[in-house]
């Protein structure tokens, strides 16, 4: 009898169990039942949420940035920008999405304040009444929110005018344990007569990883524009080879069949091409930052890809169609006018590693249509010169330059 009172027990909860289901799967199928009658028996209704709430958000997730920043295709091969609304016209921008006030100064690195807000309906305005300089600043990736800066194929030769790499790679030594982000930028200075079409970013919260930016317009919803002096050019020629020097003072010879470098450096422990590119951060690519400027990017994984501490030349290059299976003809060039962001190149040579530690001002080489730089791997965290490292690479700092200038990635 002690056996049979728990199994009773058992029998009759399970049984009371399909019972509430049964009646719980009744209730659901009579309300299914009604709200797609209720719908015109629209199969493409989820009855279950009718206004589409869980879609919308899932198709948010997917929406990439818009460009901001003009941009020249080189070669005629574009890279795939936000799909165009069916009445897009040049200048069209659709503003429907989430917004935050912003105002003062937009913040030029984490040392300054992010002085912005996001409002609520029903709530009091959340930024000082007393500024006259608020602006609406609405944010990248949100479906509602569309514009899309000038983007045009080549016409003629397209010789860089300006070369910007990342600030943290000349002022940061870095370590066996590090993964350090790598960022390319090309400039066209404009020269026509009608300034190419720009829009403004703003600085809107965060930094690095959760880093949010926004289109800056005034408070009746105008966007504003940028000086449109300037065209970021992408190639999809570009490559990046990452080699390990093998001495203070080493003989060099850049092979362009192989790009790499022969003599005293080692096999690289990355090469790799914008054309070659796959899905995934295992190769080398362009993207739409989050300030809608499209860059060169590659984030290099030290631990997993390295030949020990030492000094490592990182090269951006382009592969011409005589030693690759590229289809276009290459058509971006270097010239002995290039000038390197915010100074003027430095003839190529010997390796010029800061003695205080960090790693050497870019080269550009327009002979071989090269530029690169040279940084140097400690083994400790700690250990070594400098002392200024960190794990994993952050944004440098940077106005919106004009020609020549200091141009903000």
């Amino acid at each position: 009898m002690k056996t049979l009172k728990p199994i009773l027990t058992l029998v009759f909860v399970l049984t009371n169990i399909l019972v509430f289901t049964s009646c719980d799967l009744d209730r659901m199928a009579e309300l299914n039942e009604n709200i797609v009658a209720e719908n015109n028996n629209d199969p493409n209704i989820n009855p279950f949420d009718p206004d589409g709430a869980a879609f919308r958000k899932g198709d948010e997730s997917s929406v990439t940035h818009n460009l901001s920043f003009p941009v020249i295709w080189a070669e005629g091969t574009p890279k795939t920008l936000r799909t165009l609304p069916g009445d897009y016209e040049p200048g069209y921008v659709k503003l429907d999405g989430e917004y935050w006030y912003v105002w003062d100064e937009d913040p030029a690195d984490p040392s300054y304040p992010v002085l912005s807000c996001l409002p609520v309906d029903g709530e009091d305005l959340c930024y000082p009444d007393d500024r006259e300089d608020v602006y609406k600043a609405w944010v990248q990736k949100d479906a509602n929110n569309f514009w899309q800066a000038d983007a045009e194929n080549a016409i003629g030769i397209v010789e860089v005018d300006v070369l910007d790499w990342g600030d943290n790679l000349e002022s940061v030594d870095w370590y066996l344990t590090s993964k350090v982000r790598t960022e390319v930028v090309l400039y066209d200075n404009h020269e026509g007569a009608t300034p190419l079409r720009q829009y403004l970013m703003r600085h809107v919260s965060g930094w690095g990883s959760d880093e949010l930016h926004g289109l800056q317009t005034d408070l009746d919803n105008n966007p504003l524009m940028g000086p449109g002096d300037q065209a970021t050019i992408y190639s999809e020629h570009a490559r990046f080879t990452i080699q390990k020097i093998t001495s203070e003072t080493p003989e060099l010879t850049w092979n362009a069949e192989t790009s790499a470098w022969e003599g005293d450096a080692l096999p690289p422990v990355f090469s790799g091409a914008v054309w070659e590119a796959g899905d995934g951060p295992g190769y080398y690519n362009a993207e739409i930052n989050i300030k809608g400027k499209i860059i060169y990017g590659y984030t290099w994984d030290v631990k997993r890809a390295n030949d020990g501490m030492g000094v490592y030349r990182l090269t951006f290059s382009f592969d011409d169609n005589d030693n690759s299976d590229v289809t276009t003809a290459l058509n971006t060039f270097f010239t002995g006018s290039t000038v390197l962001a915010g100074s003027e190149p430095e003839e190529p040579g010997e390796i010029s590693a800061s003695e205080e530690g960090g790693g050497a001002a870019p080269v550009i080489d327009h002979v071989q249509n090269i530029t690169y730089i040279d940084i140097n791997i400690l083994g400790n965290k700690g250990g070594g010169k400098g002392g200024k490292g960190t794990d994993v690479g952050t944004p440098g700092k940077g106005g919106n330059g004009g020609n020549g200038g200091k141009p903000s990635n």
